[in-house]
């Protein structure tokens, strides 16, 4: 009976697939397949890598609770809708957002028969989906991005890895490159359509309920930006005043958003962070430990420690800090991260003189800040790889867009035999 209800959901999947495939354009075409194929096979290999080479995860333990879970739908349907959302009693309490995507998988249980695997296609396929929204959204807006953007959303292995499969960040990741997709039509003056709305509603209501924090910093970036470009429009504000306008607003954004969660208040935000990275501190081998300098519940500790930080969530382990094989890979794509980086610094001016820099000034400020409070937080390196996921398309997309060093790269014979390859 498994065997068949797997059979189904495959053909379900593609069938999907191939009617959304059959409605796009030829250049969205030769990339669909390979991208999809790709991101299936990312949920797969992040399941077999938690089950052969940490032997444990959340990934399991989550989709244990979550057969439970069907069960009771099952046997009483209606019991199963009073089951709690967001709170509960016993080893539950304080875990809302676990039991937030406990519930989620439960629901996609029913339809795969409680098999992990079908349902890891299931998550990896509604990412895709996410994924794919945005790159159409960013080449049809600016069409020599292509490039970029397609590695950015659709093929950085990390990316690809860390934003598919039974994991929160699947999901999480999907919805908010839906929102940035709505961000980015306001941005260019193009109104959504209904659907769209609807979709970046629940979008927003996922995002929050599974990675509230990504979304306090990102809210205020992307409102801030809007709000400065209709009103600058309106208002025929200079280019000289929008920047102090941009940061003005901002700040008053950053203040309003931390009265809308308890760990977001003021004299709160501190502690949570110094009590979150004590206890990844108190849990990880030294080697894979972030250390910082003294660092305690001030804001002053806070930024002195930043920069190390930023380092940190950008670019280690290095590559004489790998111990493990999947260690030395990340390390790699580290490395090119950096190279790129330093790379991209060249087009300051362009940024500067650029029409739509407050888009860049969006994706540069969402970075820098989730990567410094993730990194300051979470001084794990393990952990850190993959909670980074949360901004890592939008740095990658940053940092290539009209990079010389990633245009030289992609010219390599290597690169091209692999273009030739997939697509």
């Amino acid at each position: 009976m498994n065997l068949f209800v797997s059979a189904i959901n495959a053909f379900l999947i593609v069938g999907v697939a191939f009617l959304i495939w059959r409605r796009e354009e030829h250049a969205i075409r030769i990339l669909f397949w390979p991208a999809l194929t790709l991101k299936l096979l990312g949920g797969i290999a992040l399941g077999l890598i938690y089950q052969e080479y940490y032997h444990s995860g959340d990934t399991f333990y989550f989709f244990d609770l979550a057969k439970a879970r069907t069960d009771i739908f099952s046997h009483d349907p209606a019991g199963y809708f009073n089951l709690p959302w967001r709170e509960a009693e016993g080893e539950w309490k304080g875990s809302a957002r676990s039991i937030f995507f406990v519930n989620i998988i439960a629901i996609v249980n029913v339809l795969t028969d409680h098999n992990y695997w079908i349902t890891s296609l299931w998550f990896s396929f509604v990412s895709f989906l996410g994924s794919l929204y945005l790159f159409k959204s960013v080449i049809r807006f600016f069409p020599d991005a292509r490039p970029a953007a397609a590695l950015a959303f659709l093929f950085f292995p990390s990316v690809v890895f860390w934003s598919s499969g039974v994991i929160k960040e699947s999901l999480g990741l999907t919805a908010l490159l839906v929102i940035s997709g709505l961000y980015l039509k306001g941005m260019m003056r193009q109104r959504p359509g209904v659907i769209e709305f609807i979709f970046a509603a629940f979008s927003l209501w996922i995002v929050w309920n599974l990675k509230y924090y990504w979304m306090a910093v990102f809210l205020p970036v992307v409102v801030t930006s809007l709000a400065v470009h209709f009103t600058s429009i309106k208002l025929k504000i200079p280019s000289r005043w929008k920047l102090l306008f941009w940061w003005t607003l901002f700040l008053v954004l950053c203040l309003s958003v931390s009265l809308i969660h308890p760990n977001f208040y003021p004299e709160r935000l501190l502690q949570v962070v110094i009590e979150n990275n004590r206890a990844f501190t108190a849990i990880s081998a030294p080697a894979d430990v972030i250390r910082y300098d003294g660092l305690d519940a001030n804001w002053a500790s806070m930024i002195w420690n930043s920069p190390w930080a930023l380092v940190s969530g950008l670019f280690r382990p290095f590559l004489w800090e790998a111990q493990t094989s999947l260690q030395w890979f990340v390390s790699v794509e580290n490395l090119l991260l950096l190279a790129l980086c330093l790379s991209s610094l060249t087009h300051v001016k362009d940024f500067i003189r650029a029409q739509n820099r407050l888009i860049t000034l969006s994706v540069i400020v969402y970075v820098l800040l989730l990567c410094i409070f993730l990194a300051l937080s979470t001084p794990n390196l393990g952990s850190l790889a993959r909670y980074k996921v949360g901004f890592l398309p939008f740095l990658i997309f940053l940092i290539t867009y009209k990079n010389r060093l990633a245009s030289a790269i992609a010219s390599l014979p290597v690169i091209k035999g692999l273009k030739k390859w997939f697509v």
